[in-house]
């Protein structure tokens, strides 16, 4: 799905008075810095919306831009899913590294989406010791709800095709209501209320129409199907919310061999004593 627009480094909670934001948005800015990439999204994003550069069409090199890049992507993908096919080696703790071949294999290429990137900052919480952190991606449920009996008639989670990180940066007592969203493909963290507010701003309104249109005729028809009649939409209530669900179900211990293997190698995620 298109994201209408992305934001740049420059987090607008970057001087947040919460601490525990800005210490993730610094997490997720030594992230971008440690492994900086080219996007085929981005790119793919920017030229299509521009026809002309300096007067002069920039479609077709464009694609060819597009190409390339993403070429180097599905390679980076293909041989961190299956380094022994493509005859890949790798050290002992790199294979008992989650991400391990993917982070030297992202240093090298340059390349990556939100699926990488979300991979750099969960190195670089575990850096720092925060392992209760989980890679995540983003849906949108749909509900119609009966109006009468406050009953779920139809409820559909649909992908939104976007992966992020989402922690409590609480070594000790970490709660559920002080979760932080940390997404370093768009360039922030924030809380979870903050992320959805820019998830709903950044998705173009065209696609999250199509989506719920599909799944209003879904839902007439399966309603027609069980009860072998029209339905009156005066009488459902239709609600919407941003959801998390896992991507990746690392443990503890395989966090902390995350954190062992990036703070030898990218020893600058580290944050300053004072800030960790």
């Amino acid at each position: 799905m298109k994201i209408k627009s992305v934001n740049s480094t420059k987090s607008i909670n970057f001087h947040s008075r919460n601490k525990n934001i800005r210490k993730a948005d610094d997490i997720q800015r030594r992230a971008r810095s440690e492994f900086p990439i080219l996007s085929p999204s981005y790119i793919d994003e920017f030229y299509s919306s521009a026809k002309l550069i300096n007067g002069k069409p920039v479609n077709i090199k464009a694609r060819k831009i597009f190409k390339k890049i993403d070429r180097k992507l599905t390679a980076l993908r293909k041989i961190t899913k299956e380094p022994d096919k493509y005859g890949v080696e790798q050290t002992p703790l790199q294979k008992k590294t989650p991400y391990g071949l993917l982070l030297n294999s992202m240093n090298l290429l340059k390349v990556g989406n939100c699926e990488e990137c979300a991979a750099t900052v969960l190195a670089a919480l575990a850096t720092n010791g925060f392992y209760n952190s989980q890679k995540v991606y983003l849906g949108l449920e749909i509900q119609y709800t009966d109006k009468k009996t406050g009953e779920i008639k139809y409820r559909e989670i649909e992908p939104l095709d976007h992966a992020f990180v989402v922690t409590t940066l609480d070594k000790e007592n970490p709660k559920e209501k002080d979760k932080i969203v940390i997404d370093s493909w768009l360039g922030f963290a924030d809380s979870i209320s903050g992320a959805n507010a820019r998830y709903k701003q950044m998705y173009k309104k065209e696609d999250l129409d199509n989506i719920l249109s599909y799944h209003r005729s879904m839902f007439r028809l399966n309603m027609a199907i069980e009860t072998g009649k029209t339905i009156d939409f005066n009488d459902y209530q239709l609600r919407t919310n941003f959801i998390y669900y896992p991507a990746d179900n690392n443990t503890i211990d395989e966090m902390k061999d995350l954190g062992i293997y990036s703070a030898i190698i990218y020893d600058d995620l580290i944050l300053p004593t004072n800030n960790n």
